[in-house]
């Protein structure tokens, strides 16, 4: 939990307990879980902490780029601790997101002049191996 302290320090926020927790949990895991699956692993551990609590810090956490926010049109948000460039598959069947650890393709290209790109996010969506 220090090494999560200090990357909290080093993008110049405050490592209270619960900021510390939630960004601790999302980079120990791998299963790009909602607010909810967040509030209620840290609750376990952490009664003191609120669903309000969590909300506000992956606001702060999304803002200084330390975890990804995904939406993958269910009617809710996924957070991912891990922030490298990589690609998604969601299986439309069990609800389970996958890593794939390759870049995004490169959207520019596609793009009319004039335009920028700020982020890039690609997700593949069908059955995994488990479902099918």
């Amino acid at each position: 939990m220090k090494k999560t302290a200090s990357i909290l320090e080093q993008h110049k926020i405050r490592p209270s307990s619960q900021r510390v927790a939630v960004l601790h949990y999302l980079q120990s895991t791998n299963i790009h879980p909602t607010v909810d699956t967040i509030y209620s692993k840290i609750h376990e551990k952490n009664p003191s902490i609120s669903k309000t609590t969590v909300y506000n810090t992956l606001e702060i956490l999304k803002k200084e780029g330390l975890v990804k926010v995904l939406d993958l049109g269910e009617g809710f948000l996924r957070y991912d601790g891990f922030v490298k460039p990589h690609c998604h598959f969601f299986c439309k069947k069990c609800g389970t997101v996958f890593d794939i650890l390759s870049k995004p393709p490169k959207g520019e290209k596609l793009i009319p002049d004039g335009f920028e790109v700020d982020e890039t996010q690609y997700c593949l969506f069908g059955t995994c191996n488990n479902c099918k």
